[in-house]
C-alpha cells in the first residue's frame, strides 16, 4: 500500500512540475554549450551570426517573446583572462556603448554568485517606451546578464521582460547561470575581424585588445590595439592590411620604403639615422626600427605621450602586410620585448 501511495504521489509530482531537459549546442564541430531553459520554453541558436565567429542562443516563454533571452557568445575573438574588477569594468564599458536607449544612464550591476567565474546582472527599462503600455514585439524592460568563465568565452545576455518586478527574470537568469561551456581551443590567441580575416598572435591572458577596421574595394585593414593593463605604460598598435590586387613587393622595395620612412621622422628624434633591424618570421619577412621623441627628452610625458617609438613593417608570404607602432617610455621594459616576441610567430589568417 504504501508503495502505491508512493507512486501517486510521483505521479501528481510530476504533472505539477514537468520534467526540465538540458539542451546542448555544438558550434564549430567541437565547441559546446550547455543550457537548461525554463520547463516549456522554445529554445534554438545560430552559429556565426554575426560573420565573426559569435553564436547566439535564444529562448522564450511563447511567441510574444516576452519573457524570452538572447544570450550571445563571445567567441570570434579571445578576451584577457579577467579578474572580478576588471570584469566588472567590462560589463560597465558595455553598457555604456548601448546606454542612450534605457533611462538608467549609469548602470547598478551586482554581482552573481557562478562557478569557475564572474557573472553581473543589472535591469534598465528603455527609455522610448517609458509610460506606455506594453506592445507586441516591444518590451519595456531589459535585463542584461554578463558572465565569464575561465577558458571560455564571455557570455553577454538580454532579457526581455515588461515589468521590472517580473519574476520571469530571475527564472532566466537562474537559467543563464547554468551554463556550461566547452571551447577547446578557445585559448589559441585567435583575433577574428570578419568570416574570412583573423590573425593568429600569441600574446600574455592578461593583456586587453581592441579591434577596429573596416572592408573597402580596395581590400581590409584591421587594427588590433593592444594595453598592458599594468603600471608600465606601453601600447602597441597592429594593422593588418590586405589588399584586393595582391601584389608582393621586392625585398629591396620593402627595405627602401622603410628606410624612407624612417627618415621622414627623423627631423623630430634624437637620432641622427634610425638603425633598421631585420627580423626573421617562419611566413615572410620584415623589419623594425626604434626612436626617442626629441620634444620628451628631460621632461614627463603626458597621458597620451611616449617617449620610444617603435616601428615594425612585416610582409607575409601570403599577400598580407602589417604595420606595427609600439609606444613607450623605455625601450628596455619586459613588454617591449614580449610584444616583439609575440610579433615573430604572428600570422595573419585568409
Amino acid at each position: 500500500m504504501l508503495m502505491k501511495k508512493i507512486a501517486v504521489i510521483l505521479i501528481l509530482f510530476c504533472s505539477v512540475f514537468p520534467p526540465i531537459y538540458a539542451d546542448t549546442f555544438v558550434f564549430n564541430r567541437t565547441d559546446r554549450v550547455t543550457l537548461t531553459p525554463p520547463a516549456g520554453w522554445d529554445i534554438w541558436s545560430i552559429e556565426n551570426f554575426d560573420r565573426r565567429g559569435n553564436h547566439s542562443i535564444t529562448f522564450i516563454a511563447d511567441k510574444s517573446r516576452k519573457p524570452g533571452a538572447t544570450l550571445t557568445i563571445l567567441a570570434g575573438s579571445r578576451h584577457p583572462v579577467y579578474t572580478e574588477t576588471s570584469f566588472l569594468e567590462y560589463a560597465e564599458r558595455m553598457y555604456a556603448q548601448s546606454a542612450g536607449q534605457f533611462i538608467e544612464k549609469k548602470p547598478a550591476f551586482r554581482r552573481l554568485d557562478i562557478d569557475n567565474g564572474f557573472a553581473y546582472y543589472t535591469v534598465a527599462q528603455y527609455e522610448a517606451y517609458a509610460g506606455l503600455p506594453p506592445a507586441e514585439g516591444r518590451a519595456k524592460v531589459c535585463g542584461i546578464v554578463l558572465i565569464y568563465k575561465e577558458n571560455s568565452p564571455v557570455v553577454f545576455a538580454d532579457l526581455y521582460v515588461d515589468d521590472p518586478s517580473d519574476p520571469a527574470l530571475d527564472i532566466m537568469v537562474k537559467a543563464l547561470l547554468g551554463i556550461e561551456m566547452y571551447f577547446p581551443d578557445y585559448m589559441s590567441n585567435i583575433f577574428r575581424f570578419n568570416q574570412r580575416h583573423a590573425v593568429k598572435l600569441n600574446i600574455p591572458d592578461t593583456w586587453q585588445v581592441r579591434m577596429s577596421g573596416a572592408e573597402t574595394e580596395g581590400g581590409v585593414g584591421y587594427t588590433l590595439s593592444i594595453d598592458t593593463y599594468n603600471d608600465v605604460r606601453f601600447l602597441g598598435l597592429i594593422t593588418i592590411l590586405v589588399a584586393a590586387q595582391q601584389a608582393q613587393m621586392t625585398r629591396e622595395r620593402f627595405f627602401a620604403l622603410i628606410r624612407e620612412e624612417s627618415d621622414s621622422y627623423l627631423s623630430q628624434s634624437v637620432e641622427d639615422q634610425a638603425v633598421i633591424v631585420p627580423i626573421n618570421v617562419s611566413n615572410g619577412y620584415g623589419a623594425y626600427y626604434v626612436l626617442t621623441d626629441a620634444d620628451l627628452v628631460g621632461k614627463t610625458p603626458g597621458p597620451d605621450e611616449y617617449k620610444i617609438f617603435a616601428r615594425v613593417v612585416i610582409q607575409y608570404n601570403n599577400g598580407a602586410l602589417a604595420t606595427i607602432t609600439a609606444l613607450m617610455d623605455d625601450s628596455e621594459c619586459d613588454e617591449f620585448a614580449q610584444f616583439m616576441e609575440s610579433l615573430l610567430t604572428m600570422e595573419p589568417v585568409f
